[in-house]
């Protein structure tokens, strides 16, 4: 697995992702968003929703829509995916590459999490993990006009952790979440050749 120090990088904040960053959730997304289209008689294949993880749930609903010709209540689809993820909190597992950073970082300097999901599910998840109280600020999707490729998430978290962007260091899976940071003049880990396995 690759190498990574921290001291290498020059930040007064950290700002993490949380799905597949800090948190091994993509299997528990799939199951869930797999058995919400069930209920509708739709199916989702596990590699079209797996070249999609940066999509925030509406967007991948409305993707899911453009691939496959039919029309589906975006809305009613996030509310139904958010109480069956509850019904697999006992699966969610941590990336302890990133979860150990934050741990380590924790009281040093301020944290956030800025997320494409929706606050309820990551906040579930945080708490599920033991992670929530190392941040100061938790953002989601609910909380900017423009979720991730935009910039709009990681600038939020910054604002509210009062630090410049430009001093702030992002952990991130996906190429849309490393697009957003650097469109908000963050530098950012991509932390896929860390997570590799999980833990």
């Amino acid at each position: 697995m690759a190498q990574f120090t921290l001291s290498d990088h020059d930040f007064d904040a950290i700002i993490f992702d949380c799905d597949g960053t800090i948190a091994d959730t993509l299997p528990v997304h799939y199951l869930t968003f797999k058995e919400a289209l069930g209920e509708l008689g739709h199916t989702l294949e596990e590699d079209w929703y797996h070249a999609r993880t940066g999509l925030s749930g509406g967007k991948l609903f409305v993707a899911y829509e453009q691939a496959h010709g039919v029309t589906l209540d975006g809305d009613a689809l996030l509310k139904r995916s958010s109480v069956l993820y509850e019904n697999h909190l006992d699966t969610l597992r941590e990336h302890g590459f990133t979860a150990d950073i934050a741990r380590s970082q924790f009281g040093h300097v301020p944290m956030a999490v800025a997320s494409a999901g929706q606050k309820d599910v990551v906040k579930a998840t945080l708490k599920t993990l033991d992670l929530f109280e190392l941040f100061e600020h938790v953002v989601t999707v609910e909380d900017v006009q423009h979720p991730k490729p935009a910039p709009d998430l990681y600038l939020l978290a910054a604002e509210k952790l009062g630090i410049p962007p430009h001093r702030c260091l992002v952990f991130e899976d996906t190429d849309e979440g490393l697009e957003a940071a650097r469109a908000a003049g963050m530098n950012a880990v991509d932390v896929r050749p860390f997570t590799t396995g999980g833990k």
